[in-house]
């Protein structure tokens, strides 16, 4: 009787114990390796089981007095517990699989941003657009870019498009000397005026300023002026503001379609602009020209050009954002030119994540990886460039020319063509300005 009623005992302590390793497996699934302890009682016999019995123990073992016996009715009811305690376990285990699946989403994004970072030890992030708000609020502005791993900054000093014929030039001297002075006043930025100068800063741990003018009509139609505007640190100028057609440059917007005075393209005075930039080492930026100034542009120039804070316009962005043809775009990989692409805004609609590498692979896809960057959007940088890390498309190389590296060239390949052409000493035809600059004093 005794040995049947063991028997039985032992079958259903066989049956609970095959219960509870089938609910191990299960959650086994769902746990790392690395978060199990093991109890004593398994570590201890290290040797493996055969046959049912242990191959090795020790004496000490064996000569250890036996464990008191406890009643069968206590038995059954600890294994109850056992049992209920297991299922409980793996339910819980089942339950948190969404959670641990969060956590895993989550690290993996800090591990990508982290890499970012390290990235852009070695090249810096540069804002191909910068329009800080000034006055008091220019504190705010600087932390925007500052939080978002930018180490460079394209300013281009604006002046309406009214001005124009009238104090354009004197508020463009104004607006630079006001630029110079904030940054003067903040120690962690500083104002460069080359490629080399932007890298050292960027090594110091510094935010790098280069200064530019947006619109012609800043030049007052003058060499003299843009050689002055050079002298006091402009490295680039856009041809022309968005809808501000110059006397010797059309806009991509016309705002007069009756003014026969005003050019549908790129005058031969524009061609000479263009000229004495490349010959001082200015960047020339078109992404604002009408789509036949573009094309006299990119015959004109002797350097790579640059388009800042444009989109394609087969995007169908209209509005307040440069747009920049496809046909534009595949011309550009032959000037070497590079387009810091607007990812805030398509027109007047803001920019989804997905909607900015859309984007971003789309110029990629016509113009090529060494002609893309980044514009009008710093606080939304890093988890852009956080998401890109996630494609094989993108890899280390490639986001350095993205963040920053195609601009540094870009400059570095204008600087090169420095005093390679000669002086010009041309003056804008007096028909072309004739009845529109009301401050210019009458030559005699």
């Amino acid at each position: 009787m005794n040995t049947m009623a063991n028997h039985a005992d032992f079958m259903e302590l066989g049956t609970i114990h095959q219960h509870q390793s089938t609910c191990k497996q299960h959650c086994f699934v769902f746990t790392e390796i690395g978060d199990i302890d093991l109890p004593p009682e398994i570590t201890k016999y290290p040797e493996k089981i055969k046959n049912g019995s242990i191959h090795s123990y020790k004496k000490e073992a064996s000569m250890s007095p036996p464990p008191p016996k406890v009643p069968t009715g206590k038995k059954r009811s600890r294994k109850i517990i056992a049992m209920i305690t297991a299922l409980v376990v793996c339910v819980a285990l089942a339950a948190g699989i969404p959670l641990g699946l969060q956590l895993r989403s989550s690290s993996l994004l800090e591990a990508r941003l982290a890499f970012i970072r390290r990235l852009l030890t070695e090249s810096p992030l540069v804002e191909g657009y910068w329009a800080p708000q000034l006055g008091s609020n220019f504190s705010k502005s600087y932390a925007e870019v500052k939080n978002s791993m930018v180490g460079a900054l394209l300013w281009p000093i604006s002046v309406p498009c009214a001005a124009q014929y009238l104090d354009a030039v004197q508020l463009t001297l104004e607006g630079i000397d006001d630029a110079r002075r904030m940054v003067k006043k903040n120690p962690e930025m500083v104002i460069v005026e080359s490629a080399d100068g932007m890298e050292v800063a960027h090594n110091d741990g510094k935010l790098a300023i280069l200064f530019g003018l947006e619109g012609g009509h800043t030049l007052g139609s003058s060499l003299a002026v843009l050689r002055s505007m050079y002298s006091l640190g402009a490295r680039f100028v856009s041809l022309t503001g968005l809808g501000c057609t110059t006397p010797w440059a059309s806009a991509s917007i016309r705002t007069d379609y009756f003014d026969e005075n005003l050019p549908s393209t790129l005058t031969n005075f524009g061609e000479v602009m263009i000229q004495e930039m490349n010959r001082l080492g200015m960047l020339v930026e078109i992404s604002r020209l009408s789509e036949p100034a573009m094309m006299v542009a990119l015959n004109v120039a002797k350097a790579p050009l640059l388009l800042s804070n444009a989109l394609p316009s087969s995007m169908a962005c209209n509005g307040s954002t440069a747009a920049v043809p496809d046909h534009i775009l595949s011309a550009l990989s032959q000037n070497g030119g590079v387009l810091m692409l607007n990812v805030e805004r398509c027109g007047e609609k803001p920019m989804s994540l997905k909607d900015a590498i859309i984007a971003i692979n789309y110029i990629r896809a016509i113009a090529g990886v060494d002609h893309v960057g980044l514009s009008g959007s710093p606080k939304n940088y890093p988890l852009l460039l956080a998401e890109l890390a996630r494609d094989r498309l993108w890899g280390s190389a490639a986001i350095k020319k993205l963040v920053g590296g195609n601009i540094v060239r870009v400059l570095r390949e204008v600087e090169v063509s420095k005093n390679r052409l000669p002086l010009s000493e041309d003056w804008i035809p007096v028909e072309a300005i004739e009845g529109n600059a009301y401050c210019r004093y009458p030559e005699t």
